[in-house]
């Protein structure tokens, strides 16, 4: 994530917030929506609880997103979940599980990063590779007579990809070392998990 849309993120989910808490709590319009709840479940905390998972699932879903938290994604989603099993009639037919299907394929495709560096992010996060802009290194321990010590490789960045699909992502990068050999590291990302093959 770059740094100089971290003040337009924060402003943003600061817009986000103060929309979600006026049209959840403070706009009278939604009482017609309350009075529709209590209705259906015939139990006034209920309505409570409901709010309250249409707020976390809002705003947890656009912090997500505004700042490349996957976790926050999850807590979206499991909140969207909560409001699926208190608010739908559970009579498992063709629509339902379209409706179902189309919930969670488009948790799993907002939960794929869509930024060029996210693969390379990913491999220095998470492997022995630590990549730079155009090099990377590969840092590993070695025992030797006894002794622990730490091996230092250079190599640099012949080349890199990274395709953005609606479900997933896939990421490349192709490293050289001194001597000339190559070092290929692939991955694919489904739902923000990426699965690498060295």
């Amino acid at each position: 994530m770059d740094d100089d849309y971290i003040f337009m993120d924060y402003l943003f989910m600061a817009l986000v917030i103060l929309y979600s808490v006026y049209q959840l709590f403070i706009n009278k319009s939604l009482k017609g929506l309350e009075v529709e709840i209590t209705e259906k479940i015939r139990a006034r905390p209920i309505v409570n609880v409901i709010r309250y998972l249409m707020f976390l699932a809002f705003n947890s879903f656009f912090a997500g997103m505004f700042f490349d938290n996957s976790w926050l994604l999850c807590i979206s989603f499991f909140s969207v979940l909560a409001l699926w099993i208190l608010l739908i009639d559970h009579k498992i037919n063709f629509s339902y599980c379209v409706l179902l299907t189309l919930m969670i394929l488009f948790f799993i495709g907002a939960g794929v990063p869509n930024h060029h560096d996210s693969f390379k992010e990913y491999v220095s996060k998470n492997t022995e590779y630590k990549c730079l802009r155009i090099e990377c290194i590969k840092i590993t321990e070695v025992v030797t007579e006894g002794t622990l010590r730490t091996k230092v490789k250079a190599f640099t960045i012949e080349d890199y990809s990274f395709d953005w699909y609606p479900l997933f992502a896939k990421g490349g990068l192709s490293l050289k070392d001194d001597d000339g050999d190559i070092q290929v590291i692939q991955g694919i990302n489904i739902g923000g998990l990426w699965l690498v093959d060295k």
